[in-house]
């Protein structure tokens, strides 16, 4: 596998997009988190009373599962990159070309799953440094590793937005389709799907299983989320759930790419 992996790296370390993606990618996790916590203590300032409704959401402990919440919104970039860099590997044909050195299909799906997971070790990281820098700012805030946990759970959705990108990408092969459907799946459809499941029929929480929300619940808005997902299930069912989608996107990537004329 570290001889696959090392293939892999050769393959992506001069390929502009991935470092432009992941530059944006970082760039936007401090960003964004950046903008939450100026808006906080902005808020705080101007009405102290909304503090009450609002909590302090960049202090110890909360911030853990703030920046969480804040950078499960950027997730589409690692996400749409790993769809380009999977489907250029179709349309250069150089799939073809790994199995003809002597990968076997099973190798070439499985060193991409893995490079995705050691991506989404590496944005976890990055999310724990932020969460440490605003925790630290915050007035009044001092250091606890109580809900870490949530650093867990970013990890967990990160593989699972990749991994489902990626799904994607075996599936349509080109990624203009795989891209879109990502998106409007993403941002509108499955949101639309779990309100008429959960409240038009009356049949929540199933709703809350659908692919990627079930990852969502885990990282919930950091106030007000009991409301929002109101009826939700148990964490450690959300974790085995968003794990076992992981497993069943490589899964169905795997018995669709072998099972596909190169």
């Amino acid at each position: 596998m570290l001889h696959l992996l090392k293939v892999e790296w050769l393959k992506v370390k001069n390929y502009k997009a991935f470092w432009i993606f992941s530059i944006l990618y970082t760039f936007a996790i401090l960003g964004i988190n950046y903008t939450g916590f100026y808006v906080n203590e902005l808020t705080i300032q101007s009405l102290p009373q909304s503090q009450l409704l609002l909590g302090t959401p960049y202090a110890f402990p909360k911030v853990w599962q703030t920046v969480g919440f804040m950078s499960s919104w950027l997730l589409y970039f690692p996400g749409i990159l790993f769809i380009m860099l999977l489907t250029n590997e179709f349309n250069f044909k150089t799939h073809r070309q790994n199995i003809i050195d002597g990968w076997t299909r099973m190798q070439f799906v499985s060193v991409k799953f893995v490079f995705a997971i050691l991506f989404a070790v590496v944005a976890t990281f990055f999310n724990f440094l932020v969460a440490l820098l605003f925790g630290s700012l915050t007035t009044g805030s001092s250091f606890s590793f109580e809900g870490i946990e949530n650093v867990g759970y970013i990890f967990i959705q990160t593989v699972a937005y990749i991994t489902f990108a990626m799904f994607l990408a075996v599936l349509f092969r080109r990624s203009g389709a795989a891209i879109a459907v990502f998106f409007l799946y993403g941002l509108i459809f499955e949101f639309i799907i779990t309100m008429l499941i959960n409240h038009k029929f009356g049949l929540s929480p199933i709703g809350y299983f659908l692919p990627l929300q079930v990852t969502d619940v885990m990282l919930p808005i950091p106030f007000g989320n009991k409301i929002i997902y109101d009826g939700a299930p148990d964490l450690w069912i959300m974790v085995v759930a968003s794990l076992a989608y992981i497993c069943g996107y490589f899964f169905f990537a795997m018995k669709k790419f072998t099972t596909d004329d190169l």
